[in-house]
Order: C-alpha cells, then structure tokens, then sequence
C-alpha cells in the first residue's frame, strides 16, 4: 500500500483515528496503531510484514545488548551497534535495490512501502540503537518500541523521528479536538502537495527535460520542476506524517528550514530534509568538529553518506562527493568572500550551482546532462519553449503560482499574515475566513481524491 491509496485515505487513516479515541489508555492507542500499520505493510505483500517484524525483534535486541554492555565494555557495545548498523545497511540495499540485485518479485517491498519509506524505517532502527549507545535507556518493553518501528506515519518520508523523543508521548498521550484539526489540516495540505503540485511539476519536468527538442525555457523551467517536485513530494509526505501524528498525538520536528542565502550552498543542503542531515552530522561529523582538517574529511564523508543514503546508485555517490567538495571548499575557503557578496547575487550561486550538481543525478550520464547544460546558456536550443511546455504552463498556471508563493517564505508570510489580519477586524470576519479556510480544505481533499481516481482510470 502506499500513501495515495484510496483505502489509506478514505478508510484505514479515519478508522484506525476513530477507532483510537474509544480508550484513553496509551497503551490502547499503542495497539491500534500497530494493527492497523500491519494491514498496511501487508497490503498486496503480506510476507513484508514478517520482514519487518523480524527486523523489528534484531534491532530491539541490539539495543538491549549495546545498553547492557555500554557500562561494562565499550569495544563490545560498539561491535554490536556496527553489526545493528550492517544488517539496516543490508535491508536497505537488498529492499531499494532489488531491481539491480534481482530478487524474486515477491521478496521485494516496493509494492508496498516506497523505497524512501524503507530509507527512514532502517535509519530509524538504527538511531534506536545509536542513541542508546551514547547514553539513552534501551526500551525493555517490546510493544512500546514496536509502536515506533512500524506506525505507519512515522514511516512517512520523514521527519526522521528519533524514539527518545516520542518516548514519553508512547507511554502517554492524549489527542484532543484541537489537535485532531491541527492534524487534519497539516495532512490534507500535504496530500495536496504530492497528488496536485508535485504531479503539475512532474509534468513540467517531463516536457522541459525529455521532450524531442531543446529549449532555454524547457532547460530552465524543466530543471526548476524537478527540484520542485522532489520538494513538494518529499515536504509534503513529512506535513502528511505530521498530520498522522498529531491525530494520533504526537507532535514531530519541523523538516525544511525556510530557503535563505546565509547559509550559502552549505546552508541549502543541511536545510533539505534537517533531521535526517542532523544526524549523518551528529553520526560522523560532529565527534571531529574542534579539529579543522577532520572536520573538512568528515563534512565530505558524510555527503558522500547521505547521497548514498537517499539513492544507493553511481550517479548519486558522484553527486554526494561533488556537494561533499563544495561544503569543503565553502568551509575552510569561500565562506567569508561569499557572505559579503549581495543577496541577490548569493542566491544565484546557490541556485545555478544546485542545477548544475543536482542535474547529474537527473540525467545520470555526461552526454544528457551537457545537453541540458549548453541548453541553459541557449547552445542547441532551436526555439525558446515548446508547444506542448506552453500547453503545461497554461492548464497548470494557478497551481504554479500557489506552489511558487507557499515555496517563498515572504510571500508566505504576507499571505498568513493578511488572512489573521482579516480575521481579527471582528468576530464576523473571524467566522467568515474559518469558514473559507474549511471550504478551501474540503475542495482540497475532494481535488486530491478526484485526481487519484483520474490517474487510475
């Protein structure tokens, strides 16, 4: 099952959130949330739930032996973390890769969790077991640390949620009417960036990268939806997570600090998806941090970990080591010239020099990806847009223009801040902007759930 599914969306996710509010016990809650996260696993693939769970019972045993030999013997503590950590390596590459590794169909989980979905399931194991190393208490209760391992929003496309921070809200919680909407409203506006504005950018992406012709706007524009609908898709499962959560009780970190320039190109990698690049840091790059040639190594190692972590292929390791050389080259040279540039300026390095890295993972081989590169600079380009690119634009204009202002943090703000603004003039106006806030979820959800079904017919 995945996370478009109309069962998921019109019957397992109200259910299982109806069916939780009928005990108040945590540990009620607990148990209809691992049921009902096993009917999803197993949708279509019910030999997936036998893996996870398998993995589940290696990784809590890990933990308790790293926990129990901590104190005692730190050489045995850190053998039992790096075997936790080869045999989550192993899942990774064997249930992400199958398709170069040749498994049998019915071995594979690509029919029911997404290969990101499985990226944050073993790096979720495995932070179990990290942070129990440094310090925190291994989880003797099972069925606590099994709510974790396989809830079905924690498998979300992140944030990448770390147990000693929900620890408490497993063992006790509460979802009230306020975070029931909160919860809605964070997972409708989610499903709404996957099906409406990722898909309109997929298409974009399509007709300006794949088309018969090169194009400067189809270079431009096609690069641009890519990184947008890479964005949006992964932003918005995390806001769909989110919104499970907070139905469910839990409240998570935020996942994509706001687009700035003050960070330069460094600053634009470690914003992108923050909890998961927060603890490849924490992990490999934080212990060396005081010593400034370590700390230049281990910043290109862990590029190099987390390229290879989103994509385990030859064209994201080059991506990961050509961003790995940036950050270096920015840490211990650039940073002082280029903060001193002009705003403006620092944005345009950030962007041209994103398209330029980023697009070798597109194109995944030197001829495609300088095409599209003379194509930037108009070399080859035998027209500026296509037809079939104008077309796009025009039947998606409205949809652009949304996700272009939700994208711009002042624009945002602008928009939020006027609405509250609108709405505190008197308590008619108040009831008036709730009212079109519902109205414009509704039509939101009724939208996302037209599309799903188009898409199948």
């Amino acid at each position: 099952m995945v996370y478009t599914d109309l069962f998921f969306l019109l019957a397992l996710v109200p259910l299982s959130v109806m069916i939780s509010f009928f005990d108040s016990s945590a540990e009620y809650k607990n148990l209809i949330l691992i049921l009902s996260s096993l009917i999803f696993i197993a949708w279509g693939r019910p030999i997936a739930v036998l893996l996870i769970l398998l993995s589940f019972i290696f990784d809590w045993a890990m933990g308790l032996m790293v926990g129990k030999l901590r104190d005692k013997s730190r050489a045995g503590a850190m053998a039992f973390l790096m075997l936790d950590m080869l045999f989550n390596a192993a899942i990774f590459i064997v249930y992400t890769r199958a398709d170069v590794i040749r498994l049998p169909e019915m071995l594979t989980l690509k029919g029911s969790l997404i290969p990101y979905a499985m990226g944050y399931y073993v790096l979720r194991a495995f932070s179990y077991v990290y942070d129990v190393y440094k310090g925190e208490e291994a989880e003797k209760n099972p069925f606590c640390l099994m709510t974790y391992m396989v809830s079905f929003h924690f498998f979300m496309c992140g944030p990448l949620v770390r147990y000693k921070d929900v620890r408490p809200q497993i063992r006790k919680r509460s979802a009230d009417g306020m975070m029931l909407s909160r919860g809605f409203d964070r997972f409708v506006y989610g499903l709404a960036k996957v099906v409406l504005l990722a898909y309109a950018l997929r298409l974009l992406k399509l007709t300006g990268l794949e088309g018969g012709d090169v194009t400067f706007f189809g270079c431009w524009l096609g690069m641009a939806a890519f990184f947008g609908e890479a964005y949006f898709t992964l932003s918005g499962l995390c806001d769909m997570g989110a919104g499970l959560g907070l139905m469910n009780g839990f409240t998570y970190p935020e996942n994509f600090d706001d687009l700035n320039s003050r960070g330069l190109f460094t600053g634009l990698v470690k914003g992108y998806n923050t909890t998961v690049t927060g603890f490849f840091r924490e992990m490999i790059y934080s212990p060396f941090e005081s010593k400034k040639a370590l700390r230049a190594v281990m910043a290109f190692i862990c590029c190099v970990t987390v390229a290879a972590w989103y994509s385990f292929s030859k064209p994201a390791l080059l991506v990961g080591a050509i961003v790995g050389a940036v950050v270096v080259l920015e840490m211990l040279l650039l940073s002082d010239k280029l903060s001193k540039l002009p705003v403006i300026v620092r944005y345009i390095y950030m962007v041209v020099l994103a398209m330029l890295i980023f697009g070798i993972l597109y194109f995944g081989n030197v001829y495609g990806w300088r095409k599209w590169a003379f194509g930037l600079v108009g070399v080859g380009d035998k027209y500026m847009m296509s037809k079939q690119m104008k077309k796009v634009l025009l039947s998606n204009l409205f949809i652009y223009i949304a996700g272009l202002a939700y994208f711009i943090p002042t624009v945002r703000a602008l928009v939020i801040k006027g609405t509250d603004k609108l709405g505190s003039r008197s308590r008619e106006m108040y009831t008036t902007t709730e009212v079109c806030k519902s109205v414009i979820k509704a039509l939101l959800l009724i939208m996302c759930i037209a599309a799903i079904i188009t898409r199948k017919m």
